[in-house]
């Protein structure tokens, strides 16, 4: 049986709220990226919020223009564009607070994965 294909992403986001957090969580990304779990060519970013409690409403906005950011200066451009971002399929992920007995994360989760070919 043939695998589903996926969504290749350009850019996939974590947000996260604490400076500490932030190399952690690129370092995890970047070993699924080794693994092959994300496509070689997916951007990984790590982006913390810009204020405490600034909910995901803020950390969306500001995790796009980090994106723009990086894809503007992967593209070339010498400042920020939104045209980047017009042909970019991008993910953000929210780890949202910290949870003390949570050993992976909410964005590290492993899921079940269903079969759609499955008897219902």
């Amino acid at each position: 049986m043939e695998q589903p294909k996926g969504v290749d992403w350009t850019v996939i986001i974590l947000t996260c709220q604490y400076k500490d957090s932030v190399q952690v969580f690129q370092r995890e990304l970047e070993v699924r990226q080794k693994r092959e779990q994300i496509p070689a060519g997916t951007l990984l970013l790590a982006v913390e919020d810009p204020e405490k409690r600034v909910g995901s409403g803020g950390a969306t906005l500001n995790a796009l223009l980090v994106a723009a950011e990086h894809l503007s200066a992967r593209a070339g451009f010498t400042v920020v564009t939104s045209d980047v971002l017009h042909s970019a399929w991008i993910l953000i992920l929210h780890m949202g607070r910290d949870f003390p007995f949570d050993d992976c994360g909410r964005a590290f989760t492993c899921l079940p994965v269903e079969n759609p070919e499955a008897p219902v």
